[in-house]
């Protein structure tokens, strides 16, 4: 009875000897599987078991283990909606300023300065009836009183009670008038007649100079004044005359024309005289009824 008890002992542990080293060697085949990356066997088990594939085992620095990279996978283009750019705020150009003329402009009293600035120096010989009576000479800068302003483009002004002729560009006029107006006039430039010498082919000190330029000179007269009685004495002209209408006149600014024009005529035919004083007188009684002169540097 014992042998036979002892009998099932040893193969009892036989069996579970064996059942040991199956197991053993199913875990050790497990375990393999699911170490081992490069075999397709390892592989089959993995996925017929249900094992999660395993993690990449750490490379040292002296394994060479080739580098996959993975090309970017091309991305399909975005189409963006083009957004027009807004319009632009059109400003409209604002409208242009009238333009006035210096005719225009001499023609409104309003529209003249009280006192202009000299742009240059001024010295000159002062000479009339050929005779030279020394220098008038003005700094530049002097401060000018404004009497007139001609629609040729010249200034009427007084320095120091002296009246002078001078071009609009000798003053600093347009520098004026622009400070003042330019937000209501673009004004035009003039051409100013400077009053070139010698136009004529006549010249004074022959005879017909001399009857080219009383001709013109007496023609001005009776044109403006119906009366022609001008005389040239040694330090100033002398002009007879009584307006036939009973109506104020200034006889000085009168005076100071006929010296104008007198001057301008003169160096038509090359006259070198750039002043001359004038008197008009009553034509009977010889009363003086207003007296002025005037220079102009240019001539």
């Amino acid at each position: 009875m014992k042998r036979k008890n002892k009998a099932q002992r040893v193969a009892l542990l036989k069996t579970l000897l064996v059942f040991l080293l199956l197991g053993a060697g199913c875990v050790i085949v497990v375990v393999w599987a699911a170490k081992t990356e490069d075999s397709d066997l390892a592989r089959s088990l993995r996925v017929a078991i249900g094992l999660p594939e395993p993690k990449s085992q750490s490379v040292t620095p002296d394994e060479s283990v080739p580098v996959v990279t993975e090309l970017p996978v091309a991305e399909e283009p975005v189409t963006v909606a083009e957004v027009p750019d807004p319009e632009p705020l059109v400003t409209p150009d604002p409208e242009p300023l009238p333009i006035i003329t210096f005719k225009e402009i001499a023609a409104q009293r309003h529209l003249w300065p009280d006192t202009l600035r000299l742009k240059l120096d001024v010295r000159v010989p002062i000479r009339y009836n050929g005779k030279d009576y020394g220098f008038m000479e003005f700094r530049k800068g002097v401060t000018l009183e404004v009497d007139a302003v001609s629609s040729g483009g010249e200034i009427f002004c007084r320095i120091d009670g002296n009246y002078l002729s001078l071009s609009v560009y000798e003053t600093d006029f347009y520098g004026w008038f622009k400070g003042k107006y330019s937000e209501q006039y673009d004004v035009q430039p003039v051409t100013v007649d400077l009053g070139s010498k010698a136009s004529s082919r006549y010249r004074l000190g022959t005879e017909k100079g001399e009857a080219a330029f009383w001709a013109e000179m007496r023609i001005w007269c009776h044109q403006n004044y119906e009366a022609v009685s001008l005389t040239v004495e040694e330090d100033g002209l002398v002009f007879k005359w009584l307006p036939t209408e009973d109506v104020p006149i200034d006889y000085s600014v009168e005076a100071r024309e006929i010296a104008r024009q007198f001057l301008l005529k003169r160096a038509k035919y090359g006259g070198r005289e750039n002043y001359a004083a004038c008197e008009i007188r009553h034509p009977v009684t010889d009363e003086l009824l207003g007296a002025s002169s005037i220079f102009i540097p240019r001539l």
